[in-house]
């Protein structure tokens, strides 16, 4: 009976996590976008009423709280620009739904292990099909691709990919963690199936960073805090490269050196194009932006529908001075929860997680899958202590409405490990 309760619970979590971790094919063929709708609906629906189920005990964290902040700055630009859609609703229920469930998983290690194993599962089912799809149709999955110039396969376009894998990596190692208290050989063989599947396709933003990413989790003193990509190192390395190539637009030989390695000039394929065109955009409205914009208006704007492919600059389009001001400052506070952990395998993991982020945000656009990458970098490492805990074997015992304090407290008391 309890392996049987244990087997519901899994599914349940995959069928809530499904609407939020699915890939572009996934959502195109034959009904599959209504199935994917009703699905979300009944996710939101889920979360809703788990979170009611435990009033009031559930605790709302500060991560989730700078979260709902971030987006009632961007609900006013919204409606500052009278832009408010079904769109920017949808958009605003994922970047909520998923904060609140990935809130409401760290209540329990088991709670959070199912959450964590469903992404691990669906993203080894993404990568596998993905491989077959790409060794199979070499030129795209004819059904979705126009261009074979453009090849579409599971993840959509060579540049998509990575926005999934990413944080599906995060996830499926902090599984293994908290699970097993170490990386299993399945989960390697996952980082390299991800490996075959960047180089394959070429994507040298996610080559940069899943770089970072692997290093820094075969790195065993990348976690100490005098290691030079350190988390607020990272996060300051990104903004000067952004001022230093795309704001100032200024040809270091250094920057050029390296991109020219892996066959790309300075321009990133031309994307200072897109730059240059969000900056002379953002210039007509600096302080709030756009608000949340179809993909129409962003191509109006901009020149691409998918934004700058630039995090900086499109958070600047959307929201303006205010946002991306609000943006570094909880990157800079949140982070020093992250900086102080003393160095173990779990650290690594979100500290590479976040690297990768901070270098791929110079030439990528993230909006799409902004509320997984924003759910790790606050919701998750605002309760660091609980996930720490958890890998140590540390069952809650209390109610989370107590003091976090008591779970530091309790922390201390544990043999340092890495």
């Amino acid at each position: 009976m309890r392996n049987i309760n244990l087997s519901v619970k899994k599914i349940l979590y995959i069928i809530i996590i499904y609407p939020f971790f699915k890939p572009y094919f996934f959502s195109t063929m034959g009904l599959m976008p209504y199935v994917n709708q009703a699905l979300f609906a009944m996710s939101l629906i889920l979360i809703v009423l788990l979170h009611l189920r435990k009033l009031p005990s559930i605790y709302i964290n500060s991560g989730m709280c700078f979260i709902l902040l971030f987006y009632t700055f961007t609900s006013i630009s919204t409606f500052l620009n009278d832009s408010i859609s079904t769109d920017f609703l949808s958009f605003m229920a994922f970047a909520i739904g998923f904060g609140l469930l990935l809130n409401y998983s760290l209540i329990s290690k088991k709670d959070f292990s199912y959450f964590l194993f469903a992404i691990y599962f669906l993203l080894y089912i993404y990568v596998l099909t993905n491989l077959i799809a790409m060794f199979l149709f070499p030129n795209g999955i004819p059904s979705i691709t126009d261009n074979i110039a453009s090849p579409q396969y599971i993840f959509g376009n060579t540049n998509s990919a990575i926005k999934l894998l990413l944080p599906g990596l995060c996830f499926a190692f902090l599984y293994d963690l908290i699970s097993f208290k170490k990386l299993r050989k399945r989960s390697w063989l996952l980082l390299i199936l991800v490996w075959i599947t960047v180089i394959k396709s070429w994507s040298v933003t996610a080559v940069f960073g899943l770089i970072i990413f692997t290093f820094i989790i075969l790195y065993k003193n990348s976690g100490n805090k005098k290691f030079v990509l350190s988390y607020h190192n990272s996060l300051v390395f990104s903004l000067i490269i952004f001022l230093v190539l795309v704001v100032f637009r200024s040809e270091n030989s250094f920057i050029v050196n390296i991109v020219q390695i892996f066959g790309k000039d300075v321009t990133f394929s031309n994307r200072d194009v897109l730059w240059l065109n969000a900056i002379d955009s953002i210039k007509s409205t600096p302080i709030w932006g756009y608000g949340y914009q179809s993909e129409d208006i962003i191509w109006k704007h901009i020149g691409n529908r998918y934004g700058s492919h630039n995090y900086y600059l499109d958070t600047m389009f959307r929201g303006g001075l205010i946002s991306i001001s609000f943006l570094i400052l909880g990157l800079i506070v949140f982070g020093r929860n992250l900086a102080k952990q003393e160095n173990t395998s779990v650290k690594r993991v979100l500290l590479g997680t976040c690297g990768a982020y901070f270098l791929m945000w110079i030439a990528e656009p993230f909006q799409s899958t902004e509320y997984l990458m924003l759910s790790i970098l606050f919701v998750l490492i605002s309760r660091l202590n609980i996930v720490v805990s958890y890998y140590y074997g540390i069952e809650k015992t209390t109610s989370l409405h107590d003091k976090i304090e008591s779970r530091e407290a309790q922390f201390e008391m544990v043999p340092k490990k890495t």
